[in-house]
């Protein structure tokens, strides 16, 4: 999709990529579990990568804006399968064949004939067209002071004579390129989720003229309908999200909006999916491919792995980890019994425990600063 969008003090320029990246993946990370599902590789831009959610991926290029929290990993996470994730923000159809970055290889040759799952999101950076829809658009209405159509005066149908004359026959070609590399694969094409309201308009949150709203979701119709029909020419599953992400734009509240607005939001990358609309993607992606999904461990499951990847992170002797892992099992065991008082009061054992053995010299600080943050952590996850 667009390139992320930065607001500046009079409108919006196409973001910078490696400005925007904070945060690796925390030390309560645990290993994965052995993938039991199918071989599966992740392609497309920056809403496939869902750039500024974070954590990042540690293992992605800065300039690709990769999030472990991503729609693919999602879908990895729910059916088992072993993934390997090649989005990336700012790509567009050209870099399933050529480098997008210095060292960053064309996302193609993350397939091969053993692939069996294939997700793709791709098409909006295709031209520059809907990133420049989106900031022209939005400079236009800043001149109106949100009033009738400027974009749509000045641009008439020039965006979407574009998408159709230009952006669906280099969708057609890079899906076939897909299905080339990756014959055995599933393929599925995820359309893009609405950005703006059906309508009426948020002038205060999305600065487009109230006009220009309907131009706009136009303009997206267009792209989602080539996006499909190419899909549909190579043999692939579109996977349309214009059902399930209506009332789920950028003008909605957050906990509601899918689309992150470009004032008032949470996220660093503006017009783009927030992590709950990553986690939306990924359930209308398993629903329409019809993946199977493995059983979702429970609270207390994801605690133990957090604890387990922390004392692996922290190097704590193995001995001493073990013998810490005890009263953290005792938590898990009360919370899942709901006797919260007595998990509560077992996760402070566990914090005294922690002190004394800072004071005795067999916990390093950090060691002991990331044990308390996890039992702090713990609370939460377990909902104490």
């Amino acid at each position: 999709m667009p390139r992320p969008l930065v607001t500046l003090a009079t409108g919006l320029v196409a973001g910078g990529a490696s400005t925007l990246v904070a945060g690796l993946a925390g030390p309560s990370a645990a290993a994965p579990p052995t993938p039991a599902g199918p071989t599966y590789v992740a392609l497309g831009d920056s809403y496939a990568s869902a750039a500024g959610v974070e954590p990042v991926d540690p293992t992605a290029p800065p300039e690709c804006q990769r999030s472990l929290r991503n729609y693919a990993h999602v879908v990895a996470e729910r059916t088992g399968a072993a993934l390997t994730d090649v989005t990336c923000g700012g790509a567009d159809t050209s870099h399933f064949r050529t480098s997008q970055h210095p060292g960053v290889a064309p996302q193609l040759d993350a397939l091969s004939a053993g692939t069996e799952l294939v997700t793709v999101t791709i098409g909006g950076n295709d031209g520059g067209v809907f990133g420049s829809a989106i900031r022209d658009c939005s400079i236009a209405g800043f001149s109106t002071g949100g009033a009738g159509s400027p974009c749509r005066d000045e641009h008439g149908s020039s965006y979407e004579d574009t998408v159709r004359q230009a952006t669906y026959p280099a969708l057609v070609q890079a899906l076939t390129d897909v299905r080339e590399r990756a014959p055995r694969a599933r393929v599925g094409v995820l359309g893009y989720p609405w950005i703006l309201p059906a309508e009426g308009s948020c002038f205060g949150r999305m600065p487009v003229a109230e006009g220009d709203v309907p131009y706009l979701r136009s303009l997206q119709a267009t792209l989602n309908d080539a996006v499909r029909r190419a899909a549909e020419a190579t043999g692939a599953t579109y996977v349309d999200l214009a059902g399930v992400s209506e009332g789920h734009d950028a003008c909605q509240p957050a906990g509601t909006r899918w689309i992150e607005p470009v004032f008032g939001g949470t996220n660093p990358v503006v017009v783009h999916p927030n992590a709950f609309g990553e986690e939306q993607m990924a359930a209308a992606a398993i629903r329409t491919l019809g993946l199977p999904e493995v059983p979702q461990p429970s609270a207390g499951d994801r605690v133990l792995r957090r604890y387990d990847g922390l004392v692996a992170h922290q190097r704590i002797p193995a001995a001493q980890a073990r013998a810490l892992r005890r009263p953290v099992r005792a938590v898990v065991r009360y919370a899942a019994l709901g006797l919260d008082t007595d998990a509560a009061l077992r996760l402070q054992l566990l914090r005294d425990r922690v002190t004394g053995e800072r004071r005795a010299g067999d916990l390093t600080r950090p060691q002991a600063r990331a044990l308390k943050r996890f039992s702090r952590r713990a609370a939460e996850w377990l909902d104490l």
